[in-house]
């Protein structure tokens, strides 16, 4: 156990100590937010230093101020559409609209002949609101045209909202929001996904360097070649885990503070209003305060403990369990090009997972996600992917103890391969001499 130990402290020492680990794990939790308003802000100026105007040939007359899209301004011609063609791009606009003389009967329901030409593709957006605005107008005539009362069809129109709530074993309702549970089932799983390749791949590195330049051989003169594979595991999965466990704790921060601001000081009564269901007129509040307190309600309707705690016990099943197996490939081979034979077969049911994620997230209690959840080789992503939505404790108590007895397992085995591979230079091996090595004596 002593031996154990002094692997995990070498190694995890080594690693935490690096100031690439530094400049990672507080720069991180930046980098993203610093992305996104990179790409935000010179999509804007792209935006802005962009031809925003279309001209617009209205040869019925019929749809002049139709268009309402603030991505672009509309420009009324009276120009034949040939000459218009040649002319708009000169003229310093984006693109031509051509609208045709219609004959808008009350029974007609397909209208063509609407036309639109520009230098560079237009974005689907654009062309969706166009056609949504020629729509509207041509509606709205059909309408007049009818004798019906616009006032009295506008009237009979219904806007509905539905809200969502669990009962509890109890009777309890508690209210529910199926698109945060879709964001933390996508996000933890992909996490766990992530983690197990970044540091995975660690370990076979580790152990493959050790290898290669022959110190291994001094290491295990004084360390048991399984006692080294589980401190490698070990001590790589600790390094792994302070980093994220910093990143939540300087994420938490980040999320706080941001509220804070948002809702200026008053979350409390914010959410008090909001959980009274109190009109939006009786309370004060700036739109910023009313976005702190829905993003408050929506982290309230989610089981933050549980969802930690699960989090906490399938990434570190996860990790045992292929870090285990990473140990044993990088063992078994003399080069990173030699190990790809034997990565798929590991990388295979990784992939299977998260590329089940979506099916999962639209039926979490279906067939598919209860099988791949109970599966100790998927559960850590499927059954994060489930959690947010409700699981039954049965299933989550028997997911976890698969997970227990796989990681188990795999180690077991991990560790016949690790004290042959470990020693072996210059072998052919393949799955045939790996099979082998479980049944021999050292």
């Amino acid at each position: 156990m002593n031996s154990i130990f002094l692997v995990l402290k070498r190694e995890y020492l080594t690693r935490v100590k690096k100031k690439s680990f530094l400049l990672t794990t507080i720069l991180t939790p930046l980098i993203f937010p610093a992305i996104i308003f990179t790409i935000v802000y010179f999509a804007t100026r792209e935006k802005e230093s962009r031809s925003d105007e279309i001209l617009v040939i209205d040869e019925s007359g019929l749809f002049s101020n139709a268009f309402d899209i603030t991505s672009f301004q509309f420009t009324y011609i009276d120009e034949d559409v040939a000459e218009a063609k040649k002319n708009f791009g000169d003229k310093g606009a984006f693109g031509l609209l051509y609208l045709p003389n219609v004959d808008v009967q009350p029974d007609k329901i397909q209208f063509d002949g609407f036309e639109f030409y520009s230098k560079t593709n237009a974005s689907m957006g654009s062309l969706s609101s166009m056609e949504r605005a020629i729509r509207g107008r041509l509606e709205d005539l059909k309408l007049d045209r009818s004798g019906l009362d616009k006032e009295v069809i506008d009237n009979l129109k219904v806007s509905v909202s539905l809200n969502s709530f669990n009962i509890t074993d109890a009777g309890e309702s508690k209210k529910s929001n199926s698109k945060l549970s879709f964001a933390i089932g996508y996000g933890t799983g992909f996490l766990i996904y992530m983690f197990i390749f970044v540091y995975g791949s660690q370990i076979m590195q580790s152990v493959l360097d050790e290898k290669t330049s022959r110190i291994v051989e001094v290491i295990v003169s004084s360390v048991r070649p399984f006692n080294l594979m589980l401190g490698k595991v070990l001590g790589v999965g600790a390094v792994g885990f302070t980093q994220l466990l910093i990143w939540f704790v300087l994420i938490g921060v980040l999320s706080t503070a941001g509220l804070t601001i948002m809702s200026g000081g008053g979350s409390d009564a914010i959410m008090e209003a909001a959980s009274q269901q109190v009109p939006a007129e009786a309370v004060e509040m700036t739109q910023q305060q009313v976005a702190a307190a829905e993003i408050q309600e929506m982290i309230a309707s989610v089981p933050v403990v549980k969802i930690l705690a699960c989090f906490l016990f399938f990434f570190l099943g996860a990790y045992f369990l292929y870090g285990a197996l990473y140990a044993a490939i990088g063992s078994a081979v003399d080069s990173i090009q030699d190990a790809q034979q034997f990565m798929f077969p590991i990388i295979l049911p990784i992939l299977a997972a998260i590329m089940s994620m979506f099916f999962v997230l639209e039926d979490p209690n279906g067939g598919l996600a209860v099988t791949l959840s109970l599966i100790p080789f998927t559960s850590p992503i499927i059954m994060m992917a489930r959690i947010p939505f409700g699981v039954p404790d049965w299933q989550l108590a028997l997911s976890m103890v698969l997970l227990i007895a796989g990681f188990i397992g795999t180690i077991w085995m991990a560790g016949r391969v690790y004290r042959i591979g470990i020693l072996m230079y210059g072998a052919k091996v393949n799955w045939k001499t790996i099979s082998k090595w479980f049944t021999m004596k050292v």
